[in-house]
């Protein structure tokens, strides 16, 4: 076991970042596995071909024999040492065969380790010896024909002298490795789901072969006879040399199908173009991952594996006060401990001792933790208790003094550690004893014996004590110690597992580790089955993250029985001999516009990459596990399920509802903005709802008279998924996107963790008799965690909701007043913008409600069908407890189904009357409009007089004009001397240039590209000019303002419609030069 060949370093490049290492199948030749043809010659590509492409590589071929098992060869039966041979051939072939995949994968890694430690050739070194992370040492892995779950050929014993032939195997494959190979075998599936779980960010490259493979097997005949035939055989089929499989996640596995058979997979089938493609294609991909890319993602995936999971278990209280009760036994193990070592384990942690070296204040020696077996009653009934004492890491049980014995303790469930307990001599107790003549020795735990115990009346237990008052050297004989009862296999009921984060890559990994520790992998198969888990995934064309969801349902799947027959139709039988549940609901939940704000930006920055790495550095070094999730798992193969805001729930087509999600009512009721002052009386209340309306509609800077507090405290709707799975009858195991917490927000209102967790812990808690029982509980908490477990008056929705149609209501009503008392036509009271705001505030309304109502919709059909699907499970004596609750929550769901068709009815009711409203006003603007072209009308009837007088006087005076004019020209025809130009010049300047003003007149006036030179030559000439020009203030330029649009104006207006005409038409006042020069003049201007 050891790196039998290392190519030569290229003399330009010492620097090496990256070993590939070469690994033929087990008992492989480590050269000849890698030898290809290329223009009829045979060369090694996997050696100094390969470093002469990749000079940053150094290529490592590893074997897994010794030198000297495989140099080991049998001489020929004549040669003397043909004897020796065979034994030495023979105690390797005996050694080799005690090893299994394992061993050899151990072997392989034992020797990369000690590589790594002698040439820190790798980019980071493990912490301890033998501590190594896969991905942080590996970036890449090829499989050529890898049977990752079996292979048919390689596990029988009749292919093994073939395979052996065939592969060029040094010694045949022993019946322990073949085992190994079988199909279906649960370690290797174990395996795989170990690798899965490590394999995170590492590319895998999967070669598999298309063709059969010819292989030589011995036949037998019926009459006893054998004879060689050939057979034609994939040695490795598609589907075991796949990795990813439903239980099984590989997030960069790309499968590559090569037209070759089993043999020619490593030599690229003798295609040197293929060959080619696949060595430019890993050089590129060595190139792009940088060691410190590289450890970055491993630091991003160790810290995504740090996430905190509940696992709780529920085990009876049997104690005489309260035989029924439940309690809960809890840890919080990391998502990587979970998969490592199982919920059992997990368990296990919380019965170490509480100080150290196992020692209390005395000194005494203590136990990890003194557990009550159930069969145990109290000291007075019985006589004698089971002393059961387990060591770690093998557990021993002593011996148990009575011929009852107790049920035999599961380790795995419950770890228990009874030993004697000492008890301090100072310890005493004023309980007195049985018996008179009752002496206990405190270092022996049997400290009554069934002959001494004798029924006293009242009197004899009062001199007893008496006697002892009398006989000092007698001591009291010490009580024994009440303990705390924990978990055990007799008093266990269920375990209930939570997941953070809705990570449909998570669900797969936390089954199977449950189907492991039980050793049952069939428990989960049929839970992730297409019907029951693939087929409930939505996804849309495009690859926005909220268009991603598990729709709403509930599927029970119940064993088969001629009792109570199951209809596959609707859901598929169990795979076990136990009832089993998948559920899937959306229920409403609650965040931060800023958080969401912050998980919008993150998914558009991921979105623009095509991989995970390069990754942001404030995601890297930023403390939230979201971030990092959406980083890591957006785009993959099973991609993380965000939370969704509430328009993303109700519209998941559309590909950004950014604009939608700034306009809930929830968050523009929760901005908390301070009505500004009012300006005048008249009106004013309006007009400040009116100003928040356009605040909170304004997509640009909000006005300076509206202010808001931070985005940080306001809050918005979102929806959550609810994903649970009832593995089997003790089982269960649920998974939650949580509202993350921040520093400026640490509350935790509404949290569907910790409502259970406080409902089934302490005192009054809701009893809990099954699995299923506790489900129906989890989909109460999921419909009532935000409408009935919050005192915040910022979470109270239909509270908000109802509150905002009666200020749009209110508005509604101050409108018509107002429309009512205008007797005047006044464009004031015909301005219909803060009415058209209000209504579409209240079809935002109308529209958030209605999403609210799809969502409690899907609640309630969901709720009946699992009702129906608990009346099942009663016959069975299951969920009894949870029909009740299923009833109860179903009846709510009612309730604010109701609530929300009043509210929609009230938002319904103002949204017409805003549209009767506008309509009336429309019609009055037209009644206004009317009167205006009237009088518009007679102005220009009164002009048109003025023009025609004026036109009347020109017709009379043009001719006189011009015919004085020219006469009064002083040419020499008509003055007589000859020094004066004569007419025909005059007459000739005067056409020239008249033509020449009329032409540019016309070219100024319908040409645009000669407008633009005299702009240009204006603005060169005005330039040097302005300097020379007095300054307007702006007060002044406003006072202008005023003055066009009041003093000018036919109508009157109000301030707030001239501010906003003039706001929106700046230019308009200044580009009339008479106007304001006659505001000059008005207003004495110097």
């Amino acid at each position: 076991m050891s790196f039998v060949s290392e190519a030569p370093l290229n003399s330009k490049d010492k620097d090496i970042k990256v070993d590939i290492i070469g690994v033929p199948s087990i008992l492989g030749d480590p050269f000849k596995t890698w030898n290809t043809t290329r223009d009829h010659h045979s060369y090694q590509w996997l050696g100094p071909s390969l470093q002469a492409e990749i000079p940053s590589a150094r290529i490592l071929l590893y074997d897994h024999l010794k030198p000297q098992e495989r140099s080991i060869e049998i001489k020929p039966t004549d040669h003397p040492e043909h004897k020796a041979t065979s034994e030495a051939h023979a105690a390797v072939q005996l050694a080799i065969d005690r090893n299994g995949v394992e061993e050899w994968a151990d072997k392989f890694l034992e020797t990369v380790r000690r590589s790594r430690e002698s040439t820190h050739a790798l980019s980071r070194k493990p912490t301890k010896k033998g501590e190594t992370s896969l991905a942080s040492i590996c970036i890449g892995i090829v499989f050529f024909g890898t049977p990752h779950h079996g292979s048919r050929v390689f596990s029988q014993l009749e292919f093994a002298r073939p395979v052996k032939n065939k592969l060029n195997l040094k010694f045949e494959m022993s019946e322990h490795l073949q085992a190994d190979f079988a199909l279906d075998n649960p370690d290797l599936e174990a395996g795989n789901h170990r690798f899965g779980a490590a394999s995170l960010g590492i590319k895998i490259w999967n070669f598999i072969e298309t063709r059969d493979t010819q292989l030589k097997v011995l036949v037998g005949e019926e009459t006893g006879g054998e004879y060689l035939t050939k057979v034609n055989l994939l040695l490795v089929d598609d589907r075991s040399a796949t990795m990813t499989t439903s239980d099984v996640l590989i997030e960069e596995e790309e499968i590559i199908k090569m037209n070759t058979n089993h043999v020619g997979l490593a030599r690229f089938a003798d295609d040197n173009g293929l060959r080619t493609d696949f060595c430019e294609d890993l050089k590129a991909y060595i190139k792009s991952t940088s060691a410190q890319d590289r450890a970055a993602h491993h630091a991003l995936i160790t810290s995504i594996m740090t996430v905190k999971v509940d696992v709780h278990q529920f085990y009876k209280m049997e104690v005489a006060s309260d035989a029924r009760a439940l309690l809960v036994w809890s840890v919080q193990p990391t998502l990587q401990d979970y998969l490592d070592l199982g919920p059992s384990e997990c368990l296990k942690t919380r019965l170490h001792p509480t100080t150290d070296n196992g020692h209390d204040t005395n000194g005494t020696i203590k136990p990890n933790i003194k557990v009550r077996h159930a069969s145990e009653v109290s000291a007075p009934a019985a006589l004698e208790t089971p002393q059961i004492s387990i060591s770690a890491p093998t557990a021993t049980i002593a011996s148990i003094s009575r011929e009852s014995q107790a049920p035999p303790i599961d380790i795995e469930s419950a770890v228990l550690n009874a030993p004697t307990i000492i008890l301090p001599k100072n310890i005493h107790t004023r309980r007195p004893p049985l018996s008179i003549n009752a002496h206990s020795d405190p270092q022996s735990t049997n400290h009554l014996t069934p002959a001494s115990i004798t029924a006293q009346p009242t009197s004899s237990v009062i001199e007893s004590d008496s006697e002892n008052v009398l006989h000092p050297a007698r001591e009291p004989r010490p009580q024994r110690a009440r303990t705390y009862q924990a978990p055990s296999r007799s008093t266990d009921r269920f375990r209930w597992v939570h997941v953070p984060y809705t990570h449909s890559g998570w669900v797969a990994p936390v089954l199977t580790t449950i189907s492991q520790e039980k050793k049952n992998m069939d428990l989960h198969r049929k839970l992730l089955s297409g019907q029951v888990w693939l087929a409930q995934h939505n996804r849309s064309r495009h690859s926005s993250s909220h268009a991603r969801f598990v729709r709403s349902a509930c599927k029970s799947l119940l064993p088969k029985s001629a009792e109570h027959h199951h209809d596959e139709s609707l859901s598929p039988s169990s795979s076990i001999n136990e009832a089993q549940l998948a559920l899937y609901l959306p229920y409403l939940h609650w965040d931060n516009f800023d958080q969401l704000q912050t998980r919008a930006d993150v998914i558009r920055k991921r979105g623009d990459l095509p991989h995970a790495r390069p990754i942001d550095r404030e995601i890297a070094k930023g403390k939230s596990i979201e971030c990092k999730l959406i980083w890591q798992y957006l785009h993959s193969k099973w991609p993380l399920h965000t939370r969704r805001s509430l328009d993303q729930y109700g519209y998941p087509a559309l590909r950004n509802t950014a604009v939608r999600d700034a306009d809930q009512v929830i968050y523009k009721q929760t901005r908390n903005p301070v009505l500004p002052e009012p300006t005048s009386t008249k009106g004013s209340s309006m007009h400040n709802i009116s100003a928040i309306l356009r605040a909170a509609r304004s997509s640009g800077p909000r006005p300076n008279k509206i202010k808001t507090m931070s985005d940080g405290a306001a809050k918005v709707l979102m929806v959550d998924q609810l994903w649970l799975f009832i593995v089997d009858s003790s089982t269960v195991v649920t998974f939650a996107a949580p509202k993350e917490k921040s520093d400026d927000n640490p509350s935790e209102e509404a949290d569907l963790r910790t409502l259970l967790y406080k409902d089934i812990n302490g005192d009054h808690a809701k009893q809990c008799n099954d699995c299923f029982d506790f489900a129906a509980l989890a989909v109460t908490h999921a419909v009532k965690a935000l409408l009935e477990h919050t005192d915040d008056p910022n979470l109270q929705v239909f509270r908000i909701f109802e509150e905002y149609i009666s200020e749009l209501t209110e508005q509604q009503t101050k409108s018509f007043k107002e429309f009512r008392d205008n007797s005047r036509l006044e464009v004031e009271y015909i301005d219909n913008r803060d009415d058209l705001n209000a209504l579409l505030e209240l079809r935002d309304v109308e529209d958030e409600l209605k999403t609210i109502n799809k969502l409690f919709l899907e609640q309630h059909k969901t709720i009946k069908d699992m009702s129906r699907q608990y009346q099942q499970l009663n016959l069975r004596q299951l969920g009894m407890f949870g029909k009740i609750l299923l009833d109860d929550v179903d009846k709510c769901v009612e309730f604010y189904l109701e609530q929300v068709s009043s509210m929609l009815t009230s938002a319904d009711v103002a949204q017409n009357a805003f549209e009767k409203l506008l309509d009336m006003k429309q019609k009055q603007a037209n009644i206004v409009e009317a009167h205006l072209a009237r009088e518009q009308t007679e102005v220009a009837a009164d002009q048109s007089r003025s023009v025609m007088i004026f036109t009347i006087f020109t017709i009379i005076f043009l001719p006189l004009s011009f015919f004085a004019s020219v006469f009064g020209m002083n040419v020499s025809e008509w003055s007589g001397v000859n020094s004066n130009i004569s007419s025909y010049h005059a007459f000739l300047y005067m056409g020239t240039i008249s033509l020449a003003v009329i032409i540019v007149a016309l070219l100024v006036a319908f040409n645009k590209y000669t407008r633009r030179i005299l702009q240009r030559i204006w603005k060169k000439m005005a330039g040097p000019m302005a300097r020379f020009l007095p300054k307007i203030p702006s007060n002044r330029v406003q006072g202008l303002v005023h003055y066009w649009d009041v003093e000018r104006s036919p109508i009157r207006e109000s301030p707030v419609q001239i501010r906003e005409r003039s706001r929106s038409r700046p230019g308009r006042p200044q580009t009339r030069a008479h106007d304001i020069q006659h505001f000059f003049e008005k207003s004495n201007f110097t």
